[in-house]
């Protein structure tokens, strides 16, 4: 049946949709994910090459020491950074891709990157305004600790201790309420990072605790799976994870498949509280995708009115009938 992908999952029913998309189509997924991580990659093998020619130089791999902790604390704010802009596009892209799959579109590589790319101010925008909420509430937090190491009594440790839980508390409450951004302002061409945060704040009210439990349980399951090869390969030397090939090869090769569940995991989510909440079936989310395709299809001008047209407008906000005022019979003829 054409609205069978429509039927709304329960927690373990968005897993199964989602590895079975991934199965389904792995190698579209995979193919998203080896393209935009190849930055990531490139500053690994960078790193890893910076490190060999101080290893060489020492004669063996050093063993790690608390004076090592600012330059690993930089190395991995790298990562992060280079990760998270790396993957911008590729996770806009398999939304994009998704949204296509479960109404029977067809879901290229190249299609789905480059209409990623024409939102690609939109999509860093709300990376940007991510980072520099991070940034403000690591700034704060350390303003507070600094002075509870400054002058320690049991005031200024309170302080900094109910500070610090929070900053923390209120950053992960607004993280998950923006979580949805991208699927939203991919699916449903929003033009601007607000407006996507506010759709995404929209459709995640009431549904935190959901979104928390998936996102946990797949970061649980890819920690897993990266300790394990973790210790198989490389061990628990830190300086050996960080610098040696065997370790960056470890670190890299999971997020090929890490990536783009996550994506997947979202989309999916994002498509579910659609569809308990709105009723979204697969008219909608073809109307969506059409706007997407084109944004003439937004307004509609006298001249271009058809019937075809009209199909496409949402009423999804718009009362099927006045509840305070019952229908008569007259109103019925």
């Amino acid at each position: 049946p054409i609205d069978e992908p429509f039927e709304y999952l329960t927690f373990g029913g968005t897993f199964s949709r989602t590895f079975s998309l991934w199965i389904d189509r792995w190698e579209f997924f995979t193919t998203i994910a080896g393209i935009v991580l190849v930055p990531f990659t490139v500053m690994f093998v960078t790193i890893a090459l910076v490190a060999a020619i101080w290893i060489v130089e020492e004669g063996e791999i050093p063993d790690f020491h608390p004076k090592h902790l600012p330059l690993v604390m930089f190395i991995f704010g790298l990562q992060f950074l280079v990760y998270s802009l790396a993957t911008i596009i590729g996770s806009g892209a398999i939304s994009l891709g998704v949204a296509r799959m479960y109404v029977g579109q067809p879901a290229t590589v190249m299609q789905c990157l480059k209409d990623a790319w024409v939102k690609k101010f939109t999509l860093i925008s709300v990376s940007a305004i991510m980072g520099l909420a991070m940034l403000v509430g690591v700034v704060l937090v350390s303003i507070f600790i600094g002075i509870a190491v400054a002058s320690p009594n049991g005031l200024t440790i309170f302080v900094a201790v109910i500070t610090s839980l929070a900053v923390i508390a209120a950053g992960f409450y607004w993280y998950i309420g923006i979580v949805l951004t991208n699927p939203s302002i991919m699916i449903e061409n929003l033009s601007g990072p607000v407006q996507g945060m506010k759709r995404s704040w929209e459709l995640v009210a009431g549904s935190r605790c959901y979104l928390i439990c998936g996102l946990f349980c797949l970061w649980l399951l890819n920690d897993l799976v990266s300790r394990l090869f973790h210790n198989l390969f490389v061990g628990g030397d830190t300086m050996d994870l960080l610098f040696s090939i065997v370790g960056i090869l470890i670190s890299v090769l999971p997020l090929v498949v890490y990536f783009p569940l996550h994506a997947i995991l979202e989309t999916v989510m994002y498509l579910n509280l659609r569809i308990g909440r709105e009723s979204m079936n697969h008219a909608v989310l073809s109307g969506d995708l059409l706007r997407d395709a084109s944004s003439a299809s937004r307004s509609f001008r006298q001249d271009e009115y058809t019937p075809a047209a009209t199909s496409m407008v949402d009423y999804r906000h718009v009362p099927l009938m006045d509840q305070e005022e019952p229908l008569v019979g007259s109103e019925m003829i």
